[in-house]
Parts: structure tokens; sequence; C-alpha cells
């Protein structure tokens, strides 16, 4: 064998021999750093499309619902669904005006609400607006129903569809932290809407939304919007629609931005300079 040929014999063990050892450590350490970049990339990616997933599915929850009371309203001469004295603070609405027309508990719970089924009932995680259960308005004497709540996002609650308005205690709320102490009416449960600093409600840990910073709304035409709390004017009816919202007075509780004037800055702003802050509110005038 020449000296070429052994050259070129050399020459091929070495390659093989290279090639048997694989990946080098340093090889591998890149790779595992380009993967750990893209999982810290696409992780929280994933996790804000499956949050927007449940997003979606509460605010279908409540358009269904939203549904079911515009046909109760359709069938009691426009009126919403009301209840007696036993359970006024947290009213019947539930069972008593909506199960009988979604005909679905899942209907009223929002993905998002840990609350479970215990010796209250099934988990409702959706409250009707006070002011609507308090004044008797009708649809047809609202201002503005596609400005006016009728239900907004709660935790902790509970309700019983098969025994009616008398033995149900579906919430009912309207973001005064006047009333109740920011509280539920007449419950422990809490806000999942979290609330404004100068408007403070009972709410989740934390300072906790339910919805990336926000919660969906149902207004009384049937629409649901996502909305921070600060776009919420909350409190009780307003004195007419072109009053702006009014602090607490001398009862402690907040009177609502009227549906034509919607300034929910708290100031005595009679000309409504700052009209269109609030995108919706809890007054049903």
């Amino acid at each position: 064998m020449n000296t070429s040929q052994l050259a070129a014999v050399s020459g091929s063990r070495s390659r093989r021999c290279r090639a048997s050892q694989g990946f080098t450590l340093i090889e591998l350490l890149v790779v595992i750093a380009i993967i750990a970049i893209l999982a810290a990339i696409l992780f929280p990616v994933f996790a804000k499309a499956r949050e927007k997933a449940r997003q979606t599915t509460c605010a279908s929850n409540q358009k269904q619902i939203g549904l079911g009371i515009l046909q109760y309203v359709q069938d009691y001469d426009e009126h919403y669904p009301i209840t007696s004295g036993l359970n006024f603070n947290c009213s019947g609405w539930a069972a008593a005006g909506v199960y009988a027309y979604v005909k679905s508990t899942a209907v009223f719970h929002c993905p998002d609400d840990p609350t479970v089924t215990n010796a209250q009932g099934v988990p409702i995680s959706y409250a009707m607006n006070f002011n609507l259960i308090y004044s008797g308005v009708t649809l047809a004497h609202q201002s503005s129903p596609a400005s006016t709540v009728l239900t907004c996002e709660v935790q902790g609650q509970n309700f019983q569809p098969a025994n009616g308005v008398q033995g149900d205690i579906s919430p009912t709320a309207n973001m005064d932290p006047g009333f109740w102490g920011g509280q539920l009416p007449g419950s422990s449960g809490k806000y999942a809407t979290g609330s404004d600093p100068m408007k403070p409600l009972i709410t989740l840990p934390a300072g906790q939304v339910v919805h990336t910073d926000g919660a969906n709304y149902l207004a009384c035409d049937g629409h649901v919007k996502w909305l921070r709390s600060s776009a919420i004017s909350g409190g009780s009816d307003a004195a007419s629609p072109t009053d702006p919202e009014k602090k607490p007075g001398g009862g402690g509780t907040t009177g609502a931005a009227g549906t034509a004037c919607m300034d929910n800055t708290g100031a005595s702003d009679t000309a409504c300079t700052n009209q269109g802050k609030a995108a919706m509110t809890f007054s049903s005038i």
C-alpha cells in the first residue's frame, strides 16, 4: 500500500471516529437554550389564548341569559324579573324569571369562576342590576337600554333553580361602594369586576379581575361587552338621564350617571362636560 492509499484510509477512519462522537456539549446547550426561549415566548401566548376562550364562553353565557331575560320581558309586559319581600336584596330573578327560558344551569356559570355546587345550590357567576329590580322600571321606559347594565360578573354565589323566587338567592348588584359596604347585597360573595380606587368594592383577592383586567357586562338591549371597572358608573338610579355620577351622600350611597350623561368622575358636573367617559351605567334612567 503506497503513501497516498495509507493517507486515504487514515482520513476515512478519522471521519468515522468524529461522526460517532455525536453532538458536543456546547451544541446540546445551544439547542436547550433555544427550546427554553421558545417555551418562554409561547407559554404565555397559550395561556392568554385559553383565557380568551374562557372569556368568550362567559360572554356567550351572558348572551344566552340576556335572550332569556328579554323573552321574559316580552311575556310579562316588558317588566324585568322581580321578587317579593323574603329575598328582596338577593332576588329570585334567575330561578323564577330566567331558568325557565334557558333550561340550563351551566349557562349561569363562568368558566373562570371557581365556585362549586354546595348546600346553597349550583354556582351562579352573574348578578342582575339591583336598580332594575328595586325601581320596577320597564324596558319601554328606559332611556338607553344599550347603556344600562343588566348583569355583571360575581363569584362565590349559588342559586337553586328548582325552588322559585322564595327559595332562590340569585345575586343582585349595582357596584356602589356605599351600598352594603361595597359588598353584594345581602351576601358574602365578591365582585369579579375589579373596582375603581375611588370607589372600592369587595372584590377578588389581591385586586384580581376575572378576565384580563376586565369583566363581561350584559346590557339591557341584550349585547355583551368586555370593560374595565373604570368604564362603569356604579350606584343607585340617577335622578334624571342628564345627571352625572354623584358622590356618596348622607346615606353613604353613590348615584350612578344618567344614561344621557355618562360622566362617572363623581364631580358636580351638571353640564356633563365629561360626557362619554363611562361606557355603561347601572342607572336605569
